[in-house]
């Protein structure tokens, strides 16, 4: 959700003909925050994990379980859970991804300019 959202977004701003070019910064800035917002509540059963960064980050901080308690999706932190939840991330990614270049595959196909067709998934030097 997170990616296909937020590159949905960049996608929109950046590729010639889309009824959002030239939107602006503000635009992808306030995109991106609904798109991690929509994504943390898509995520809220897994404890919110929405990328890898927070998986990580919760297994450095010690957590000994993943998951909501409230719902009664934990489970208890190990290689293998971790190993899953970051598989699930990447895919889903990928998929978001994927979605995202389909949606706006004919606005890919128009763009003239190379680096505004990579900026959508990816950031770069502005020079």
């Amino acid at each position: 959700m997170l990616v296909l959202l937020g590159c949905g977004v960049v996608a929109n701003v950046a590729l010639v003909r889309t009824k959002g070019f030239n939107g602006g910064f503000l635009m992808v800035n306030i995109g991106w925050g609904l798109a991690v917002f929509a994504g943390v509540v898509v995520s809220y059963a897994s404890g919110a994990h929405i990328n890898p960064a927070v998986t990580l980050g919760l297994v450095a901080n010690g957590a000994t379980e993943f998951g909501n308690a409230a719902m009664g999706t934990t489970v208890a932190v190990s290689f293998l859970s971790v190993i899953t939840y970051i598989g699930a991330q990447l895919i889903g990614a990928i998929i978001g991804a994927v979605l995202c270049w389909l949606a706006y595959k004919q606005h890919f196909d128009e763009e003239p300019e190379p680096a505004n067709k990579l900026g959508v998934f990816s950031t770069g030097p502005a020079i």
